[in-house]
Order: structure tokens, then C-alpha cells, then sequence
């Protein structure tokens, strides 16, 4: 179907000068004269068959019809210009400059990136470990994961996953102890992020009501769950960050008992910005990546429920 549009020159004539609310100023950026924009814009007055601002002494005036044709192609002008600007971008190399907690980075995201590369070897990544919440405004920065309550006010959100947190250690502090008990938890060293509190929380969601002792080193980020691995004693996690080392068998779950955390991940960008080709592109494959994550954390949280079920009584065959 054939297109009826007015001249391209006029319109951006138009849309700069409705901008500015400046013929003068419309002029300077696209390095013309003040006639030849009054000239395109008198064009486009005729094709349309409305004014468009209307003359004063001492200046122009954008008319009810010229403002709301003015909203209207500002936008479609951006995307025009993001459209041209990512055509010349394919097959040249992009990048996404990322920041992301250290923690997520490298227990979970680090090992993964490979198959991005794969699926989008146009696209490079710049990570940027970073403990503080990025802002926009100032960082040199693209977009984010973070981890929280949210909402914040300065960014676009999109949900990559939300948390549940339960105790993790290595398997040998589960030896000699199966069943393993709230008592027994008692009597080890529990590793704690950030706040001793979280063990609190964690054990009267649990619905335990005894005495825990507070003994136990305060990491920062990850490394409670390093030193779990370690075998330095028992500490709280999410999912996202050490499904991987449960299926690996580096870590066990002395209990099969998750607290809903009222944090979440997410993925954040500039609040009113466009999200563009390879902002999008990661986006869609950490969504893919989480899933697959909480896919394989419910596969296991399945088995755990088998192993527990009592075995049903053999059959007489008698």
C-alpha cells in the first residue's frame, strides 16, 4: 500500500521548530536559514491545510493543531533515528556496559556468559561489579541487575526472579547426623551476610522457637556461602545463587524448609528511556537463564520430597 506523506524536509523542519518553539533555534540545529525553515513550514501548512503556529510580532506560536502534531512526531523522529543508528550497528560490535551485584555476578552470571557470546556475538558486554545501587544519571552506565524490594523511582523495572532462602553447608557436615534437626543446627557454626538477623527470620519462618548461639563469621556479598562450601559451617542463600552448586553436589540443604525473601532480582534501566536492541536482547536471555535456574531448583526440591516419602510396602506375592 503506497504512503501519502508530506516532504521528509518539512517535517523535520516542523518537528525542530515545535520543539524549540523557535523558527531561529530550529534553524541552528539543522544548520539552515531562518527562511528556509519558515519556507518548509509554510509548505507543510499547505499540504496539511491547517496553520501550524500562528505569527506574532514577536515570535511564532504553536496553534492547538501544530501541538498536538508536534507530540505526535517528536517520538516517531527518535525512533527513526534508533532504527537507522542500529541498522549501521549490525555486524559491528555493541556494547552493554552492565552493573551488577558481586554476589550474582560471580556465582551465578560469570559462568554463563558464554552462551550470550554465542547467541549474540555482536553484542559485548562490559561488567561492572558493584555492591551500590547505580545511577543512571551519572554512571556510565546501561543497564543493571539488581537485588531488592523495589519499586525505585529512577529506574525502568522488569523482573528477572523473585527469592526464596534457605540453610546450605557442605555434605560432610551432614555426615553421621541424618536426620538432620533444629537441635542439632543448634550445636554448629552458622555463617552469617551482612546482619545476624537473618538467621532469625529464617528459623522463625521455619517455626523453630529454641535457642540458636550467634557464633559465626560476618561475610559481606557471597563469601558466607564460599565459606559453606568450604565446609566452615552452615549459611542462608537464595536459589539463584547456589542451585548450580547443589546440583553439583558441592552443597546440600540440611533442611527442605524456604523463606519467601521480600527481595527479588530485577533489571533496571534509566527510568524513560528507550530500551534498545542490546539492552533488550539481555534482558530476554537473563529471564531465559533464571527460569531455566528456578527449572532446575524445583527439579531438585522434587527429589528431596522423594527421598522422604516412605516407601511403599512390598506386595505379597504369596
Amino acid at each position: 500500500m503506497s504512503r501519502r506523506l508530506p516532504s521528509l524536509n518539512a517535517m523535520k523542519a516542523f518537528e525542530a521548530a515545535a520543539r524549540h518553539q523557535s523558527f531561529t533555534d530550529a534553524a541552528g540545529e539543522l544548520f539552515v536559514t531562518h527562511a528556509a525553515v519558515s519556507r518548509h513550514i509554510k509548505e507543510l501548512e499547505d499540504y496539511l491545510g491547517t496553520e501550524l503556529f500562528t505569527r506574532t510580532g514577536r515570535g511564532v506560536k504553536l496553534t492547538d493543531a501544530g501541538r498536538r502534531f508536534g507530540v505526535q512526531l517528536t517520538p516517531l523522529f527518535d525512533q527513526l533515528s534508533d532504527a537507522a543508528r542500529e541498522a549501521a550497528a549490525v555486524g559491528a560490535a555493541r556494547t552493554l556496559k552492565v552493573s551488577v551485584e558481586p554476589s550474582i555476578a560471580s556465582r551465578w552470571l560469570v559462568g554463563r556468559l558464554g552462551k550470550f557470546s554465542v547467541l549474540h556475538p555482536d553484542i559485548e558486554l562490559s561488567i561492572e561489579p558493584n555492591s551500590k545501587l547505580t545511577d543512571f544519571y551519572v554512571d556510565d552506565i546501561d543497564v543493571g541487575i539488581r537485588y531488592g524490594r523495589g519499586p525505585w523511582d529512577d529506574v525502568e523495572m522488569a523482573k528477572l526472579s523473585e527469592v526464596v532462602i534457605f540453610p546450605v553447608c557442605a555434605p560432610k557436615l551432614l555426615e553421621g547426623k541424618l536426620p538432620f534437626t533444629f537441635e542439632k543446627l543448634a550445636d554448629e557454626t552458622l555463617l552469617h551476610e551482612h546482619r545476624k538477623q537473618w538467621w532469625t527470620d529464617w528459623l522463625a519462618s521455619a517455626g523453630y522457637k529454641g535457642e540458636v548461639a550467634w557464633r559465626g563469621t560476618v561475610f559481606q556479598n557471597h563469601l558466607a556461602i564460599e565459606a559453606a562450601e568450604a565446609g566452615a559451617g552452615f549459611a542462608l542463600a537464595d536459589q539463584i545463587l547456589v542451585t548450580d552448586s547443589l546440583v553439583e553436589g558441592w552443597l546440600k540443604r540440611p533442611f527442605a524448609i524456604d523463606m519467601k525473601d521480600h527481595g527479588s532480582y530485577w533489571f533496571v534501566r534509566k527510568k524513560g528511556s528507550r530500551e534498545t536492541a542490546p539492552a533488550r536482547a539481555f534482558r530476554e536471555w537473563l529471564m531465559g537463564e533464571m527460569v531455566e535456574t528456578n527449572r532446575k531448583f524445583a527439579g531438585l526440591k522434587t527429589k528431596e520430597k522423594e527421598v522422604k516419602a516412605p516407601a511403599e510396602p512390598a506386595k505379597d506375592k504369596s
